[in-house]
């Protein structure tokens, strides 16, 4: 399939997403044509393949329930896989906007139920240096942090234990890639409350570490050491 640009949306763009909008409210909702003059180009010039995605994540709105978790590990993958640009750009706020209220809405919708508007503002508006916040901007970075290549089991694995993804990838270490990894790897399979304890006792063990200076052979070990204590 083709690549086409990214697109950023600008401040005067996102002022304009009211709680109309966050709920899909029929005949309320602003269109993509009418957010057109808050759209611009983003500056890298890398391009991606959003007719591919628009494929894919149409094919996952009509195959599953609304607001169903397991949503999550059948979108990340195409997500990653369509939107193949760098971490840099992928880095750039603006563009998970323009993705989630112009390109994506309907999906965003489809995923998350409207429980407050400060909850769906950040599904739609958040992205930045919380990958918790906005919708497919979760889903990219926690498929970057976690595939092999084009292997996505260990994402989809994750991500099909929303305890376990929460308790990862809401906290700070996540974002380095080696202990995301690990503790993705460590944890699979483990009960909620060890998650819980050794996602806890990871991070504050971090307050004595460098987390930059350790492989994923050091990570392996402090979680080695975190579980065998707790168990």
């Amino acid at each position: 399939m083709s690549e086409q640009p990214l697109r950023r949306l600008t401040a005067d763009g996102r002022r304009l997403i009211g709680e109309e909008f966050l709920k899909g409210t029929k005949g309320q909702v602003i269109a993509g044509d009418e957010l057109a003059e808050y759209l611009e180009l983003e500056p890298s010039g890398e391009q991606v393949q959003l007719s591919q995605l628009d494929d894919e994540l149409e094919s996952i709105v009509s195959s599953y329930d609304r607001f169903d978790t397991s949503i999550d590990a059948a979108a990340a993958p195409a997500v990653r896989a369509s939107l193949n640009m760098s971490r840099r750009v992928a880095a750039d706020s603006g563009v998970w906007h323009y993705l989630a209220t112009v390109r994506y809405p309907d999906f965003v919708r489809h995923r998350w139920e409207f429980t407050s508007k400060k909850a769906m503002t950040e599904k739609f508006l958040g992205a930045g240096t919380d990958i918790y916040s906005n919708a497919l901007h979760r889903l990219w970075w926690i498929a970057e942090l976690t595939r092999e290549g084009d292997d996505y089991t260990l994402t989809e694995e994750v991500l099909s234990n929303q305890t376990l993804a929460n308790k990862i990838f809401d906290r700070w270490f996540a974002r380095y890639e080696p202990a995301a990894k690990v503790c993705s790897e460590k944890l699979i399979g483990e009960p909620s409350d060890v998650v819980d304890e050794s996602t806890r006792r990871f991070n504050h063990a971090l307050t004595n570490l460098q987390l930059e200076g350790l492989d994923e052979d050091d990570i392996e070990r402090v979680m080695d050491r975190i579980l065998d204590d707790i168990r």
